[in-house]
């Protein structure tokens, strides 16, 4: 099984179920059988998540949320710096978690 964000997909295409159905299954990994704690520790890795992107979550004039592009929120390129992989590779979960 493949655990993988869609390269192509369009910004918030995935749900928060799927989302949190990923991180549990990475948390649980490699085990088939998802256990209570392994979602407990998903939902708070989503806490932490949420956490730290309030600190770049912005309102504009007309009252809507944005957060904008910035290193900070850019995780695939640190996923990229700490594994040593090359800029603009794609990185597979799977291969993180061999």
């Amino acid at each position: 099984m493949t655990y993988q964000l869609n390269p192509e997909a369009k910004a918030f295409s995935y749900t928060r179920e799927q989302l949190f159905e990923c991180i549990t299954k990475i948390v649980a990994h490699p085990h088939k059988t998802i256990t209570e704690h392994d979602q407990s520790r998903a939902l708070a890795i989503m806490v932490v998540f949420e956490d730290y992107l309030a600190n770049f979550t912005h309102r504009d004039g007309d009252g809507e949320y944005y957060i904008p592009e910035c290193d900070e929120l850019d995780f695939l390129d640190f996923v990229r710096f700490k594994l040593c992989i090359d800029d603009y590779d794609y990185v597979f979960v799977d291969d993180i978690l061999k």
